[in-house]
This record gives structure tokens, sequence and C-alpha cells, in this order.
């Protein structure tokens, strides 16, 4: 990613990112961990000029983003830890 910055609209995922939180520069070792591992989180991590119509698609059923975040929310804390701190 550039220094562009940059939202992660996903659910809350403790430890690794608030949904909401914003990044410039990169993003969080944790998220990027999640994101090598499950891509589809990628689309919850959107450009800050895009983040209207971004949080438009979450809410609409069917759409990537909708889907990324279902995805997301059903990860277990356990998951979320296997796949941020386990190799």
């Amino acid at each position: 990613m550039t220094n562009e910055q940059v939202m992660y609209i996903g659910p809350t995922l403790r430890g690794v990112a608030k949904s909401g939180a914003v990044f410039s520069g990169g993003i969080p070792k944790k998220l990027e961990k999640l994101a090598a591992k499950k891509p589809i989180i990628k689309n919850l991590i959107v450009p800050i000029s895009g983040i209207v119509q971004a949080k438009k698609d979450v809410d609409t059923e069917g759409t990537v983003a909708a889907v990324a975040y279902d995805r997301i929310s059903a990860l277990s804390e356990a998951d979320i830890r296997k796949l941020t701190e386990g190799e």
C-alpha cells in the first residue's frame, strides 16, 4: 500500500483492528498477517477517498464488501489469534 490513508471498515477484531480505524503509511502487522491468510479482508481496507461507496457496499447484500464483512465476522477470537500469531 502507498502512503494514502486507508480505513478498515470491517468488524472490530480484538487486538488486530478496530472498525473505522484509519491508517497512514501501511497497515498494522497483525492486520497484514491476517490479510495474507484471509485475503478477502483486503476488500474491507479502503482508501479514504472511496469510503462513502465502500460503506454503502458493506450494507448491500451480495456485494464483495458485504460478503467479506460476513466472512470476517464469522471468525472466532481463537481463529483470529491463530491466524495473526501462529505460524
